[in-house]
């Protein structure tokens, strides 16, 4: 599939449960797809490849987009977004790392010898690049899940929840990433307190806006991206009103197969206001 579908892959895995957006199904196998798409009209001409500090859906689509172009593309992360990315079947080349500090010097390397380098933690534009899809997503919401209310997804680079935030909290919606928990990694996620650049980081200008829960508890060590974000929507007083923002979880077999033809039905009218996630 070479065009993007127009229509954002959703459905209630769970009666009662939280709706999911199965990002895991664009070509790519990853939701950043949509953001990084928009932003090759920054890539100069003469880039010779694509290189990011990633371990998981960024390197995915990095991958992807550099293919089209017939650009290689690299992956700077530690030896479990090595591991992740090799699960999902990532093309590029990974190059291992053991430190935030290691990896921005390869990448500085790489760039000085003319690779393109999103700087996706610090890049405030990637934000700007998810508004534009995130408008599209909240006409489909309100056309064929009026229900939601809430939205939850994984807190990376901060880049998705921010732009998410911008479109949908001044219309009433509650929006809230979720931060990996100290000791606990999930790949593609950070702990914001533990893991930022500072008054540089991407995140920096929203942290007082934007709300920020952390996954998993001592109970449920190692949990995935996805099941962590589905346990946390069943914390809230009605899941049903919640949708998971999944950025490379996929459905059972048989409904991805269907994806673009869904047909979605309406969610229940919310049956009080909204409340906070976090």
């Amino acid at each position: 599939m070479n065009a993007t579908p127009t229509r954002f892959p959703l459905t209630r895995p769970e009666e009662d449960g939280p709706a999911v957006l199965w990002g895991g199904m664009y070509e790519s196998g990853s939701l950043k797809h949509l953001t990084y798409e928009l932003c090759l009209n920054a890539v100069p001409r003469a880039a010779r490849g694509f290189v990011e500090i990633s371990g998981s859906s960024t390197a995915l689509a990095l991958d992807l987009l550099g293919r089209r172009r017939r650009l290689p593309t690299v992956a700077v992360a530690d030896a479990s977004g090595r591991d992740h990315l090799t699960r999902r079947g990532f093309r590029g080349r990974v190059h291992t790392i053991t430190s935030i500090g290691e990896a921005h010097e390869v990448c500085l390397e790489y760039e000085r010898a003319g690779w393109y380098w999103p700087r996706q933690f610090t890049n405030p534009a990637l934000v700007g690049y998810v508004e534009r899809w995130a408008w599209r997503l909240l006409r489909q919401l309100r056309a064929d899940w009026p229900g939601i209310r809430h939205l939850v997804c994984g807190f990376g680079t901060g880049a998705t929840v921010a732009g998410l935030h911008r479109v949908f909290a001044p219309l009433g919606y509650a929006v809230v990433g979720l931060q990996a928990r100290r000791g606990d990694p999930v790949p593609g996620w950070r702990n914001y307190a533990l893991q930022n650049v500072g008054e540089r980081d991407l995140f920096h200008r929203y942290q007082a806006d934007i709300p920020l829960a952390t996954a998993a508890g001592a109970d449920a060590p190692g949990r995935g991206a996805l099941q962590s974000l589905v346990a946390f929507a069943h914390t809230h007083t009605h899941p049903e009103q919640v949708l998971v923002i999944s950025h490379d979880g996929r459905p059972r077999p048989d409904l991805a197969r269907r994806w673009p033809q869904w047909v979605q039905p309406r969610s229940p009218a919310p049956t009080d206001r909204p409340r906070s996630l976090g």
